[in-house]
């Protein structure tokens, strides 16, 4: 009885830790992604990042104030009739004492995604499996050839 007593213990306090496994910061900075189309795929991107177990979207590089490491996607939007070219880029940025901050864009991450009016949602669902892709090889690999200084 007290192996099951323990064993049970030992689950809940796994699962408690797991809850409070902190969220990794993004930071999207999307030059140009005002249009209708480009705007509604990067509405589905936040909302799939803020679905996630592993992320969370934050409004500039300062990690809410925390000063700690953001995942940085770089976004550039064009538009014609009912196709939106969506580019994207990855990296790190950091904030410092002194309201400076530093980013590093890993220039092999450049992906461009084509998307269509009639699957908008779908593109940003796209655009969030890439970048989830890219991040869990970033975090596989340690800090990653980019380097903050």
């Amino acid at each position: 009885m007290k192996h099951l007593i323990l064993a049970l213990s030992l689950g809940v306090a796994t699962l408690s830790n797991a809850a409070d496994v902190p969220k990794s910061p993004v930071f999207i900075k999307g030059a140009a992604c005002d249009g209708k189309l480009s705007s509604a795929a990067i509405v589905s991107l936040k909302e799939e990042i803020g679905n996630s177990q592993k992320y969370h979207v934050v409004p500039n590089l300062s990690d809410e104030g925390r000063m700690g490491v953001v995942i940085t996607i770089g976004m550039a939007c064009s538009e014609r009739t009912e196709v939106a070219a969506i580019a994207t880029t990855y990296g790190k940025g950091k904030c410092f004492p002194g309201a400076y901050c530093h980013q590093a864009v890993d220039g092999s991450s450049l992906k461009v995604a084509l998307c269509d009016s009639n699957a908008i949602a779908d593109c940003g669902r796209t655009l969030f499996k890439t970048f989830d892709d890219y991040a869990s090889h970033m975090n596989a690999n340690g800090a990653s050839a980019l380097q903050l200084q």
